[in-house]
């Protein structure tokens, strides 16, 4: 029974905040594995403008602005974290269930009492009512979620020693690959990701990641990138696609789960620096608006130079 694994990520182009990337994993039955993944859902699960009974599954872009508010991510962020088991109380409760987190959110005074209860816009019991439906399904198992929340530090580490964010953010996905090579790859994993931006080759990257290996390439070009990797007892066959999110529905919920934990983090990080500087509106981290929330902070003397604040690129 194939396993099925989406990858995407949320805050790749901000100039303050976290980056997040998280994958996703579902089991398939064998004589379904070719069928969509969207297929599958359906009974529970789509697109929103197709039935308004359904958990929404769609481009986290899509299901998110500041009007309508986090309501739709947090719905199925949280119902698919219940049916695989998990039952985050906090913020810290679903990132110690789920995320590969490598510094001290203490080490930042904007997270160091940032611990808000989940969940934070729905009714407390959407989730479980969400979950026993996702769980009910028979021709699909939701497995479990990573998260990899990259705070500003540590990417601004990673763009020094690769060179590029391009860079730095392929290495936080070999990651959640390896992760899922490791879980998985003896049932044999399909993979699929959003590009990363304009890259149409990713096959020496993914030699450095599973050095050892044996890396076919099936497609390059700029629609999709597809590779098949094999060792003794594993196999992965992975695809980076042009607007993955839109595409298939591992890459569009796991784009969900990215949203949604930046989004909390942003929350804590607006409000401990709105608190901080009299006048200071918040800031989504991106563009002309960080800019004025930057340049708002320098003038009150608040840019602190550790731990950063800015991204190096």
């Amino acid at each position: 029974m194939p396993v099925v694994v989406g990858i995407d990520e949320a805050g790749y182009g901000p100039r303050v905040g976290p980056l997040v990337l998280s994958a996703v994993a579902f089991r398939v039955p064998d004589p379904l594995a070719d069928r969509p993944l969207w297929d599958l859902l359906r009974p529970v699960a789509g697109r929103p403008d197709r039935r308004k009974d359904l958990i929404p599954i769609d481009d986290s872009k899509r299901l998110f602005s500041r009007a309508s508010g986090l309501g739709r991510l947090e719905r199925t962020a949280l119902g698919f974290a219940l049916a695989a088991g998990l039952h985050p109380r906090t913020l810290r409760e679903l990132l110690g269930a789920t995320a590969l987190l490598t510094e001290n959110l203490d080490d930042y005074p904007w997270y160091r009492r940032w611990d808000p209860s989940l969940p934070r816009t729905i009714p407390h019991d959407q989730a479980p009512r969400d979950a026993e439906r996702i769980r009910s399904l028979r021709e699909v198992e939701f497995l479990g979620v990573r998260l990899a929340p990259v705070l500003t530090a540590e990417l601004n580490r990673l763009v020094a020693a690769y060179g590029t964010k391009a860079a730095a953010l392929f290495v936080k996905t070999g990651h959640l690959l390896s992760w899922a090579w490791q879980r998985w790859g003896t049932e044999g994993l399909v993979v699929r990701a959003d590009k990363h931006g304009g890259r149409n080759r990713y096959d020496i990257l993914l030699h450095q990641t599973f050095f050892g290996t044996q890396l076919h390439t099936l497609a390059e070009g700029r629609q999709a990138s597809e590779y098949r990797l094999l060792s003794a007892d594993r196999t992965m066959t992975i695809g980076f696609y042009k607007r993955g999110d839109a595409r298939y529905a591992a890459v569009a919920l796991a784009s969900i789960f990215s949203k949604y934990l930046r989004e909390l983090f942003m929350e804590g990080f607006n409000a401990y620096w709105t608190a901080a500087v009299p006048g200071l509106k918040p800031t989504a981290g991106y563009g002309a608006d960080a800019r004025r929330f930057l340049d708002h902070l320098a003038a009150a003397a608040a840019l602190p130079q550790a731990p950063p604040l800015v991204r190096r690129a």
